[in-house]
């Protein structure tokens, strides 16, 4: 059964959208108003966000605004119903726009379709994390990987874990030398995590550090990539692993 979540501005049309399509979904519903809606997200990362969008302004669009350019909910689709003048309100003020949209007179059955669809199509995009304590081969590796994969990028060890306890990606692009802890100290403690024992994990290293992969080959990672790597290397090898 998928996740989603429901957030308008409007009390009764939250509740009135949470109890029409709680049979089919998992379903929560939060006010638009709430501040970080994130962290109102009592089931985790959903499959789908749905706004129900009436009387918009700015100031109401903030808590969807850090939402939508939020890691965690980036790549997760986004439904917006609503009329023509809230919808251009919402893509004015809410970056990236709304995945699909329906107007606020479309039938519960239409809205179900909607949010099908926006479901089936996330589900056949595989996800990739990718820890990196440099943001600049952080954004070049999302460069190459955005147009065709859902990417989170995380910038040490210890975030990479946090993220990890509420997602499984589908394989995770790890950096070897990073502070504090580094590639081979994650990948330990990821292995230590039930659901991730066999979460392909490929080693980004430099030319340098060849001692440092030598060290974790009993971690049984999924390869190594030589930085800085090439956009078709980098693609044909997450092809090849998941």
């Amino acid at each position: 059964m998928s996740k989603i979540v429901i957030i308008s501005s409007s009390t009764q049309k939250m509740h009135d959208l949470v109890n029409a399509m709680e049979s089919t979904y998992r379903t929560q519903g939060i006010l638009m108003t709430n501040g970080n809606l994130l962290s109102e997200m009592k089931a985790g990362i959903p499959d789908c966000i749905v706004v129900y969008a009436e009387g918009l302004s700015r100031t109401k669009l903030f808590g969807v605004m850090d939402l939508r350019e939020n890691e965690d909910t980036l790549h997760v689709p986004l439904l917006l119903i609503a009329d023509e003048n809230d919808v251009n309100i919402f893509k004015m003020h809410v970056k990236p726009g709304p995945d699909a949209v329906i107007d606020t007179t479309s039938s519960y059955t239409d809205i179900r379709l909607a949010i099908d669809r926006l479901c089936a199509t996330s589900e056949k995009v595989s996800s990739v994390l990718v820890v990196d304590d440099d943001p600049v081969a952080l954004k070049l590796v999302k460069s190459y990987l955005e147009e065709n994969y859902k990417v989170n990028c995380v910038k040490s060890g210890m975030l990479a874990l946090k993220f990890l306890e509420k997602q499984k990606p589908d394989i995770i692009l790890l950096d070897c030398y990073m502070p504090e802890m580094n590639g081979p100290q994650t990948l330990q403690l990821i292995r230590n995590m039930p659901d991730l024992k066999r979460t392909p994990v490929v080693f980004l290293t430099g030319n340098s550090e060849r001692e440092m992969v030598m060290s974790c080959l009993n971690l049984h990672p999924s390869g190594f990539l030589v930085k800085p790597v090439k956009k078709e290397d980098l693609i044909k090898k997450i092809e090849q692993t998941i």
